[in-house]
Formats: structure tokens, sequence, C-alpha cells
């Protein structure tokens, strides 16, 4: 009599595949899985986790479908697929799965923090969102994160990452899933000859009344725990950490490191010549990134 094969080892052989970074065996033998038991969520969702961590969202949507189909209650899975349909404009299944969340009702006229990781860290950055998944970064980022001033990106509600802190009001930070479109706006940076804050402010202005981006590089975004929240366990400090861009007062001289975001160069040199008349300080070490 043919026995079929031990499912559950092949299983377990798959998992330890993709642990190692070999993504492509373990696909093959969690395919294998799935005809071997084809009611079964847990290759399917395994699956589905595989080619989400790879950005491949057509198949990712694929498996979640498959998963939500065995596997009803799995929220997760519900949720994973709403994020798939966003990556592949399938807005009407994205509605669907935020519905069963509750959050076809959100507002979404505020800005929130969003979280962009790369090879040289992380950083905080401000978004404007346009429904549950997709917002418009309106921060510059760093040159070597790869993304842009007013790119499109899909966000992740359910990833919390913190809180950033303006005047007192705690903005929660979710996590960048990817890039959903790139926007033309190129990054610059230059050196202003001035801390005063009049006269960032006036630049500031310019850039605003320009059409471009405009973010003070020399104020790092750091990180700190309240002191009423001493007493919360190290594990709740970890996961909901605060960020705060001005722990530092900015000096009223010396000099100021600023990005700008723009299409062309020419709009850049023409709003810092400006500001130069205006403001009857100086700039240096303009660059293109």
């Amino acid at each position: 009599m043919h026995l079929p094969p031990n499912y559950m080892d092949l299983y377990a052989q798959a998992l330890r595949y993709d642990k190692v970074g070999d993504p492509y065996t373990a696909v093959k033998l969690l395919k294998k899985v799935t005809r071997i038991v084809p009611e079964w969520a847990d290759a399917f969702r395994s699956l589905a986790t595989i080619y989400t961590r790879r950005r491949e969202w057509k198949p990712a949507l694929h498996y979640w479908s498959k998963t939500v189909a065995l596997d009803a209650d799995d929220r997760n899975a519900w949720w994973q697929l709403g994020l798939a349909a966003v990556a592949l404009k399938r807005m009407r299944t994205a509605q669907t799965v935020w519905a069963k969340f509750g959050f076809d009702r959100l507002q979404h006229d505020k800005p929130l923090g969003l979280q962009l990781q790369h090879d040289d860290g992380y950083e905080i950055l401000w978004m404007q969102p346009l429904d549950v998944a997709r917002a418009r970064v309106v921060s510059i980022p760093h040159p070597g994160s790869g993304t842009r001033y007013r790119d499109l990106v899909l966000y992740d509600r359910r990833g919390q990452r913190g809180f950033n802190v303006i005047r007192r009001r705690r903005v929660p930070i979710y996590q960048c899933v990817t890039t959903l479109k790139r926007s033309p706006y190129q990054t610059f940076s230059c050196l202003l000859h001035t801390g005063a804050e009049a006269a960032i402010e006036q630049l500031e202005q310019l850039c605003y009344d320009a059409g471009l981006g405009f973010e003070v590089w020399s104020n790092a975004t750091r990180a700190a725990v309240q002191a009423d929240r001493a007493r919360a366990s190290e594990d709740e400090r970890r996961a909901f950490p605060e960020y705060y861009s001005d722990l530092l007062p900015r000096p009223e001289s010396g000099t100021t490191l600023v990005a700008l975001a723009a299409v062309h160069p020419a709009e850049v040199e023409r709003t810092l010549n400006d500001w130069q008349i205006i403001s009857l300080q100086q700039y240096s070490d303009l660059r293109s990134y």
C-alpha cells in the first residue's frame, strides 16, 4: 500500500530552509505540502508570508486568499491580504478587508509618523495618509533610503512603532512596507550660514510658496522615555518608544544643514537666491542626490 509522505516532516523542512535563507527550496516544499493536504491552512500561510516578505505581491495575494478561505478567523491573514491588494491596486478587495476591521470609517486629515528602514538604520518621517494603507511622504528622507519626498508608500497601520512627540502631543508612528509610486522630486541639501530661527522660517516659507519640500537636517531625531513611564516594563518601553525632533534648542548662530526637494534644480537655486536677498544671509555646499 502506497502511503503519502509525511507532510509535517516536509513542512518542518520547509521552515528550516526558509530560516537559513533558502526561500526557493522552502517554497518548493511548501507547494508540495499544499498538494498533499490542500485543506491545511498553515502551508498556504507560510507561502504567503514568504512572498509578502519578498514583496512579490501577486503570489502573496493568492496565498493569503487561500489562507483566509481555509481559516476565516485568522485576522493577520485578512490584514496581509488587504495590504497585498493595495499593492496590486485591488482597492475593492482592500476596502472589504478594512471594513472587517472597522477602518473604513477612519478620518485621514492629520499627518502620521512613518518609520523608514534602510541600510544606514532607520529614520522617523512625516506622512499624509490617503486611506488605511497608503500615504504621501511629506518629509525629505535621507538620500540613502531610496525614498523621496512625495513618494506614495504602503504603510502598516497595525505595525505601530512608537510615537512622535510634537508640542506635548503624541502622534503614532507606523512602519513603511514598500514604495508604491516614485515621485518626480529630487533631493538637495545645502549649508545655511545662520542658525537664526527667523531666517530659516523665511526659507521654509519660500519653499512652501514655490511648491518645494523643506526640512532641517541639523536636528537629528532623538528617542527618549517620559519620566512617568519609568514604572512601565522594559518590553513596553521598547515596543512604544517616543521620538522627539527638537530636544535641543536651535542655535542662534553658526550654520544649519537643510534639505530641499524639487523637480528641477533651477527651482532650488532660484529659491535660495531669493532667500539670500530677503534674509541678507548666505548659503554654500549645494548638493543634489
